[in-house]
């Protein structure tokens, strides 16, 4: 049977977030937990709405952005019929030319639900995870990596019970990436990125493309690098 968009969520091991007033995301799109200590500016909140071009103008732009990071991206587009996030893994290899399943990701934006507009500068309150499609989540390994994360920007460690980090979805997630659901891509973010250590064994790996019907293919070395992604265990 097909799975549903927010199915294939689950099976990531996440909870979902139901979406806030649109006030409170803005606002949340101005806090969200920074690589470099600064608000997210222009790059995510300029591209809200993004999701409602076309998957050529969308493809146009995001090889721009490639181009201006000096990466080797392929950007390819998928037919909306059939679905393809109603097919198999299986299938979406053979259809992205993946050389196994593994290769396929997905980048996912999780929100530390304990923080709130007076926690401690520098905290991350929201982080973008890429992980596999064939793995799941670890919340708690997660956590630690996060933990490490501020610890490096030499904040005092908090208690596990201050983190609860949920899955952002829907309009929570479009108002601080600028892109719709299945579609977040890393390329034009400004959010800390965590990459599961199973992907950094690959040469290069797919996902969203700031489409739905959009795949982005990158090369895993230039994406470590250029994104200053930490790459970790976080899956189980």
């Amino acid at each position: 049977m097909a799975l549903l968009p927010a199915d294939e969520l689950r099976l990531l091991g996440l909870p979902l977030v139901e979406p806030p007033a649109t006030r409170t995301l803005l606002r949340r799109a101005g806090l969200a937990g920074l690589r470099r200590g600064s608000a997210v500016g222009g790059s995510a909140v300029a591209a809200a709405g993004a999701a409602d071009l076309g998957v050529e103008e969308i493809k146009a732009r995001m090889e721009e952005k490639a181009k201006g990071l000096k990466l080797s991206a392929v950007l390819l587009a998928v037919e909306s019929e059939p679905p393809y996030y109603e097919q198999s893994l299986e299938w979406r290899r053979d259809r992205l030319g993946a050389g196994a399943v593994e290769e396929l990701c997905k980048s996912v934006v999780l929100e530390n639900t304990k923080l709130d507009d007076a926690s401690e500068p520098g905290r991350v309150r929201c982080v973008l995870v890429i992980v596999q499609y064939v793995a799941k989540l670890h919340k708690e390994k997660l956590i630690k990596v996060v933990q490490a994360l501020e610890a490096a920007r030499s904040l005092a460690p908090l208690g596990k019970k201050q983190y609860n980090m949920r899955l952002l979805e829907g309009a929570a997630c479009e108002a601080i990436t600028g892109c719709g659901h299945n579609a977040v891509t890393p390329l034009g973010q400004d959010l800390p990125m965590i990459l599961s250590d199973g992907i950094a064994k690959l040469e290069h790996f797919w996902l969203g493309g700031g489409h739905v019907d959009l795949k982005l293919r990158l090369n895993t070395a230039e994406a470590i690098k250029t994104f200053e992604m930490t790459v970790a265990d976080v899956t189980s």
